[in-house]
């Protein structure tokens, strides 16, 4: 199996966003469950603080998943250009060695 063909299930990133993601729910649902509409000036900092922290997270995480995206792309495209450019090389040499042996025989 091939790195392109995981499931973002087998991905330990995937999976530790993914707990970090269902953590801020619960705690934002424990705080406005536990609250039940009595907001004061704590209360809502650390309300505000879970939400804007966690935003934070999803941007870092899909910008680090969008650049890793563009590196490995950009790694298989040179990859590749080197991979053609080596066998027309090899097409060149084998052509004129054929061209040489001609001469001789």
């Amino acid at each position: 199996m091939s790195s392109m063909d995981k499931t973002p299930t087998k991905s330990k990133k995937f999976i530790a966003y993914a707990i970090a993601e269902f953590g801020w729910k619960a705690v934002i649902f424990y705080l406005l469950f536990h609250l039940q509409g009595k907001m004061d000036t704590y209360s809502l900092t650390i309300l505000m603080t879970v939400v804007i922290v966690s935003g934070f997270i999803q941007i870092g995480y899909i910008l680090g998943q969008a650049a890793l995206d563009k590196y490995v792309n950009a790694a298989v495209e040179i990859l590749d250009r080197d991979d053609s450019s080596k066998k027309k090389d090899d097409s060149i040499w084998l052509n004129e060695s054929n061209r040489v042996d001609s001469c001789y025989h």
